[in-house]
């Protein structure tokens, strides 16, 4: 059963989902612009639901709170996510992970996202 989640949540989930952009074919990233405390939840959630859209096999999904961009990786498993945060100093698990990155603007962090994605598959390749 999907849980129900507060219309406003909902909204904002849904929101996030709509404007995310494919790399590599299968990874769906996207972002959530707002200042809000709830910003870990909210990534999380949306990075889940990015899953249930077909063809994608990986979701990040950055947020911010202050000075801090908060970045939720999720993966049905052909794509480790774990590795990926890490390079960005995060962790986790292969399906599920996160990071943080600091005094960094959300267009920054997207970008050092996406370059440790492409260097990811450049390592599985070779």
């Amino acid at each position: 059963m999907v849980p129900k989640w507060p219309s406003n949540i909902s909204n904002k989930i849904a929101e996030i989902v709509k404007k995310a952009e494919i790399v590599n074919d299968s990874i769906a990233i996207s972002e959530y612009e707002s200042d809000d405390q709830n910003v870990n939840i909210i990534a999380a959630k949306a990075a889940d639901e990015l899953l249930t859209i077909g063809g994608i096999n990986a979701s990040f999904v950055l947020g911010k709170i202050g000075d801090k961009i908060y970045i939720s990786g999720r993966s049905i498993g052909g794509i480790n996510v774990q590795l990926i945060l890490e390079k960005l100093g995060g962790g986790g698990h292969i399906t599920l992970a996160g990071a943080q990155l600091e005094n960094m603007s959300m267009e920054d962090a997207k970008q050092e996202l996406i370059n440790r994605i492409n260097e990811y598959f450049f390592e599985i390749e070779n």
